[in-house]
């Protein structure tokens, strides 16, 4: 253990470096190499769902240590990412700094349906000890991007990220959205709806056998 947290990790995937360090590093290399909660083919798969993987912008609410953002930036003219977690949002940003990317901004900020700070609780992997950090909250509209492709993947919190994307949305970027419970897959189904998206629905079983669900709306 001692080792693990000394070391500094480099990996070397198809899209460049990838870095862990300190604390993080049994966590980060297991989310590298599990891709969350899924085999390490899982995200080629969403990808695989949401072709042609480029465009002007890709937006990704929810990029904890970048594994879709810094693909993106190979891809996607730029790249904008958020991530309100202090510790990942800080191996995202040494991640973006190792591969000498320029076209892509990170925001350590919760994107919600409101603007304001909010106390946000987490726990570490590994050491299972919790802790608590402020972050700003912000709305997505309150950036005025003009996204070609917004992923979403925010534990929960989907539905009101899209309510605060109202304007977002006119723009009509394609958007893939991971749900987290039945509740949250029909209020995020019903409002890409009323916005006029076509949505596809996709299932896949995590390695705790449990059921997670993604729209991908164009």
């Amino acid at each position: 253990m001692t080792l693990l947290r000394a070391a500094r990790v480099l990996i070397r995937p198809r899209y460049r470096v990838n870095w862990i360090r300190g604390r993080d590093t049994t966590e980060g290399f297991v989310w590298y190499l599990r891709g969350t909660n899924f085999p390490p083919t899982h995200e080629d798969w969403l990808r695989s769902l949401v072709q042609p993987f480029d465009g002007e912008l890709f937006v990704d609410v929810g990029a904890h240590i970048g594994t879709w953002a810094v693909r993106a930036t190979r891809t996607f003219r730029s790249v904008v990412a958020f991530e309100p977690n202090v510790e990942t949002n800080r191996i995202l940003r040494t991640t973006v700094k190792m591969n000498g990317l320029n076209n892509i901004s990170v925001y350590r900020a919760a994107l919600s349906n409101i603007s304001g700070e909010r106390i946000v609780s987490t726990r570490n992997w590994m050491s299972r000890k919790r802790a608590e950090f402020r972050v700003p909250v912000r709305t997505l509209d309150s950036f005025k991007l003009k996204p070609s492709l917004l992923k979403i993947d925010t534990e929960g919190d989907e539905f009101p990220v899209l309510q605060g994307a109202i304007e977002t949305l006119k723009g009509r970027p394609r958007v893939l959205v991971e749900t987290h419970s039945p509740q949250s897959l029909i209020r995020t189904r019903d409002n890409l709806e009323a916005h006029g998206y076509s949505i596809r629905e996709f299932k896949r079983k995590n390695r705790f056998n449990q059921m997670q669900s993604w729209l991908f709306c164009n």
